[in-house]
């Protein structure tokens, strides 16, 4: 098991456990929480889980040749990583479309778009948006210049695709940013009806037997919630006692980067995962809250479940992972903090 996974585990028994005494140390209410997110995960991630890959795996033809667009629309643990592999026949591909690219653009759009489309107000929502352009921003560079060092066959043609609808975003921030915000709206909307489109075939399938997925993949759906809502719990019971006991350090911190504590604990908590700092979004200022999304769309999980996932799959490619997640979400964190300090 993952340390970090393992730890804030344990800091959700400790929650666990003040609730059986009653909120005597004050910390049940944040494992509360927690808890309470399961059915907005299941809305947001069971759907896309269960129909996506079921869709990939039976029309794999459709997208033969195509790596790169399957690993920037699939995490590499909600299937992105299996479809590259059963497609790709080089582990140069493999490294960069089934782990590169599946845990910074394919965990954006399978995964952290859809949960926190769900569960941001609007005004949330732009300061999300701004900070993942800013993120693409460090990221890009990052992928090209890992695409060259891979030594790729004809990387530049089928990155292509990839490249054009990051600099038509960029080019929009840039341009006009009203106008960026209506068209990632539009089409964060339009992953969340998906979503809730595809949860509702799910429990089709799951209650009436339809073929529109597998109970496998249902299985594995209901225990990926699971598994992130104890996180999440894990992460809330961490942060007030962190806050509690080392609050000026961590305001001290913030004043480095002209962000709250809460923006501060939001970045820490990401490197395990970035579900786990979506508690604490609201409460940000606005700075804090553009500078989170800037270096969760390529750091989060760089500590987290990804990397075990990695490690079990690809052990070999871990190095690669961990050192670009960090390079890239750490560009991302400076630009967006550079810009953001000429606006103000």
């Amino acid at each position: 098991m993952n340390p970090i996974i393992f730890i804030l585990l344990c800091f959700a028994a400790v929650g666990l456990f003040d609730k059986i005494l009653k909120n005597r140390l004050g910390l049940a209410s944040s494992f509360d929480k927690g808890m309470v997110t399961m059915g907005d995960f299941m809305l947001s991630v069971g759907g896309f889980y269960c129909i996506a890959i079921a869709f990939l795996n039976g029309h794999a033809s459709l997208f033969e040749n195509k790596e790169m667009i399957i690993s920037s629309l699939l995490a590499p643990d909600l299937g992105g990583y299996s479809i590259v592999e059963s497609m790709s026949q080089s582990n140069d591909i493999l490294i960069f479309c089934g782990v590169l690219l599946t845990s910074t653009l394919g965990c954006l759009i399978s995964f952290q778009l859809p949960i926190f489309l769900n569960e941001l107000n609007k005004e949330d929502l732009t300061h999300y948006l701004k900070g993942v352009i800013y993120g693409i921003l460090g990221l890009l560079p990052v992928l090209i210049v890992c695409g060259f060092l891979l030594q790729i066959n004809h990387f530049m043609i089928s990155f292509l695709p990839v490249i054009c609808i990051c600099v038509i975003l960029i080019g929009l921030f840039f341009l006009s940013f009203h106008t960026l915000i209506v068209v990632l709206t539009i089409f964060s909307r339009i992953v969340q009806i998906a979503g809730y489109i595809f949860f509702f075939l799910v429990c089709m399938t799951f209650f009436f037997h339809v073929n529109f997925t597998n109970m496998t993949l249902i299985d594995e759906a209901l225990r990926i919630v699971f598994q992130m809502s104890i996180i999440v719990s894990g992460s809330l019971v961490f942060c007030e006692i962190v806050l509690r006991k080392f609050s000026r350090q961590i305001e001290k911190a913030g004043q480095i980067l002209q962000i709250d504590k809460y923006s501060v604990m939001g970045i820490i908590l990401s490197f395990g995962t970035s579900i786990a700092m979506l508690p604490l979004f609201s409460k940000m200022n606005q700075k804090g809250k553009i500078l989170n999304a800037a270096f969760s769309l390529s750091g989060a999980f760089v500590f987290g479940g990804q990397l075990g996932f990695i490690a079990g799959v690809n052990p070999d490619s871990i190095t690669w992972f961990v050192v670009v997640k960090l390079v890239a979400g750490i560009a991302g964190l400076l630009i967006a903090n550079l810009c953001e300090k000429r606006t103000v």
